[in-house]
């Protein structure tokens, strides 16, 4: 399961502020040449002394630099939204501005925005202590209108609905958690908080549903719901052993490997079952000091012999390395 961490605004700080001003964007304007931004008034009063960029240096034009840059709306707009309460102030600091300069030239020719007559519903600006009207209602995939029963379904519908009105910072969690308690709903069973068909993460705000699914404030946010019978999680305290599908799988082709010296060799490799029964749950097993010697089954009795004088030999060789006997001695063995 993927891990969500809410980011803090003074990490994104460093990609929404002017270099020049210090302060937020606002009007925010890129060179074109570079893609960096600033604020419009402070990348035009800079480009007239200078035709180089502010942060790399380079020429944004040889005569006109002006005309290499742009407004960038969608990097305002993520501003406004992220930094709480900065349109709402913007807005009312060019409305003074407007009301104390009333014989501006620029005030006839300027936007709605420029004169700070536009309010946060406009521009669909959301702040966390706004409230925020929600329609809530269950999810029924079954139900589908028939000839002739679209409107008895609306109206069951508009009957079916509940009507909230909450902060914009609260969580899908806290819905699921009114909804358990408000219908009496049992701890076997998962509520799920959807828009339209989506199911919604538990850390999503109404802001941020708001903003996701550009809700355009032209009725209360359409919610549903449904409840489920909840996944129950496997315990993993038994897990089945490998050796017993493995034996079982082996069981049939032992008679055909039962004269084979390999066979032999693997079967004696096996720990004997008085050992495994002695061993409890909960003490682990102490690690194998060597490795278990095999029973050569099946070998030549020539073969045997050949092995045993060249352990003796190899033998002798380590007294004589470790200067236990000496070279002309043999071991009594």
């Amino acid at each position: 399961m993927h891990r969500t961490t809410r980011i803090k605004l003074t990490e994104l700080n460093p990609h929404l502020m002017c270099v020049l001003c210090g302060g937020y964007f606002i009007d925010a304007t890129t060179i074109i040449e570079c893609l960096h931004s600033f604020c419009k008034m402070c990348i035009v009063r800079y480009l007239e002394t200078s035709k180089y960029c502010p942060i790399c240096d380079v020429q944004v034009h040889k005569t006109k630099p002006l005309l290499n840059i742009r407004s960038d709306k969608t990097l305002q707009d993520i501003v406004y939204k992220l930094v709480p309460g900065l349109f709402k102030n913007e807005m009312k600091r060019r409305r003074d501005f407007y009301a104390e300069h009333p014989s501006v030239e620029d005030a006839a020719n300027a936007s709605n925005e420029d004169r700070g007559e536009v309010a946060d519903e406009d521009k669909r600006i959301i702040t966390d202590d706004e409230i925020i009207s929600l329609s809530i209602e269950f999810f029924d995939q079954r139900s589908k209108p028939q000839d002739g029963g679209e409107e008895k379904q609306a109206n069951e519908e508009a009957n079916n609905k509940r009507y909230l009105q909450c902060p914009a910072a609260m969580t899908v969690m806290h819905l699921r958690k009114f909804l358990r308690s408000k219908m009496d709903i049992p701890c076997t069973f998962q509520v799920e908080v959807m828009y339209e068909d989506e199911p919604l993460k538990d850390y999503y705000t109404l802001m941020d549903i708001a903003y996701i699914y550009t809700w355009r404030r032209n009725g209360p946010l359409p919610l549903k719901y449904r409840v489920r019978p909840a996944c129950k999680k496997l315990k993993l305290g038994h897990v089945p052993e490998e050796g017993n599908s493995s034996n079982r799988s082996e069981s049939d082709s032992a008679s055909d490997k039962a004269s084979s010296p390999a066979a032999a060799a693997t079967t004696s490799s096996s720990p004997p079952p008085a050992a495994a029964a002695a061993h409890r749950p909960g003490h682990p097993l102490p690690p194998p000091l060597r490795r278990p010697q095999r029973l050569h089954r099946g070998l030549p009795a020539a073969t045997l012999h050949l092995r045993q004088q060249a352990a003796e030999g190899l033998a002798q060789r380590l007294l004589h390395v470790l200067g236990l006997i000496s070279p002309g001695r043999r071991s009594s063995s």
